[in-house]
Formats: structure tokens, sequence, C-alpha cells
């Protein structure tokens, strides 16, 4: 744990590029995902075995509730809402 603002500052420089190393690198497990599906796509599969790796490919699906028009038709949902709180860090 830090505790002088020299030490801050090389944490927080840490902490920076490693977040864009992990972009970086998010963005080429992307970009390895499309490759795959693609792959899955053009041979029309949803599973298929190599060697060292098995890869199944499903249809998902997920139902929301758009609570803006529920609480129009019905008023107010606050009775019906659960409130949870987290600490968020912002560094700029």
């Amino acid at each position: 744990m830090c505790t002088k603002m020299n030490e801050l500052e090389l944490v927080v420089k840490d902490y920076r590029e490693m977040k864009a190393l992990l972009e970086e690198v998010n963005a080429q497990v992307k970009a390895l995902e499309r490759e795959i599906i693609g792959y899955m796509d053009a041979n029309t599969k949803t599973n298929e075995v190599g060697s060292d790796f098995t890869i199944k490919l499903t249809t998902c699906e997920r139902r929301t509730l758009d609570s803006k028009r529920l609480e129009s038709d019905l008023g107010s949902l606050a009775e019906y809402q659960r409130i949870t709180q987290y600490r968020r860090l912002f560094v700029k």
C-alpha cells in the first residue's frame, strides 16, 4: 500500500499501463473469437473437436423487462426495487 504521493503516482502509472495492455489483449481475444465463429459459420458447424480442444457454438437468449414501459402501465415500481451499493474506481 502506498502512503506518499510519489508512490501513488508510480502505482497509477503502472495501473494505466496494465489497463492499456488488458484492453489490447481483450481486443485480440475478441478478434480470435470472431475468427473461430467465422470458421464455424462457414462450415455450418455447432461443434468441433480438435486434438487439444473442443468448440461448442450455441445461441443464447436473454430476456429483460422494459421497466419504463412497465412503470408507465402500472405506476411506481419503487417498492419492488432492490438497491445495492458498491465502490467503483475511476482513474483518468
